[in-house]
């Protein structure tokens, strides 16, 4: 369904992400779901353009602050023994994992990006308070729980929250302008 509402809408649409009959495509993704969108925002109905626009914000906020200031382990190994050599005992579950680092780290370590986005991605990461960006993130939160909810037979017009650009301030210098039209203009 959404990748027909955005190929009328942008050319060039193609799904990238998940398969069909596939639900461990996404196994990351789906992990910090329910670890940072739901742990802060919970299962509540954000349905007004003003929410959205808010939610947007938040979440601008908190790629900045968990891409590049929290570690994160990932699972190396994980081995299935048994707990003792009898029979009908229950098996023991090993998890290894690697040594906690930052996705932005993580990233570094690749060859995914050039040399010159990981030194713009540095300056940013060296601008960026990050006691000050979790105080701005807690603060749009109250912020979000403040915002009226729908009212009930009044209709908002949803485009509203995709052509209202959003002007993010990632460190000095480097401003990012997140809008409709820029996403629709790079296909």
């Amino acid at each position: 369904h959404l990748v027909r509402f955005w190929k009328e809408t942008v050319k060039g649409v193609t799904l990238s992400r998940s398969r069909p009959f596939h639900t461990n495509d996404t196994r990351f993704v789906e992990q910090k779901n329910s670890t940072l969108v739901r742990a802060y925002l919970g299962s509540a109905r954000f349905d007004t353009a003003a929410q959205t626009n808010a939610i947007n914000q938040l979440y601008e906020k908190m790629w900045l602050y968990y891409n590049l200031f929290q570690p994160v382990m990932r699972l190396k190994e994980k081995t299935t023994g048994p707990l003792l050599p009898a029979e009908g005992q229950p098996s023991r579950i090993k998890r290894r994992f690697d040594s906690a680092r930052t996705p932005f780290d993580r990233l570094c370590e690749t060859d995914a990006i050039s040399q010159e986005q990981k030194k713009q991605l540095r300056t940013l990461r060296d601008q960026v308070n990050p006691r000050q960006l979790r105080r701005e993130i807690h603060q749009l939160l109250d912020q979000i729980f403040c915002l009226p909810a729908a009212v009930p037979g009044e209709t908002e017009d949803v485009y509203e929250t995709l052509s209202t650009p959003t002007t993010s301030q990632k460190g000095e210098g480097i401003p990012v302008t997140l809008s409709f039209e820029r996403a629709a203009s790079l296909r």
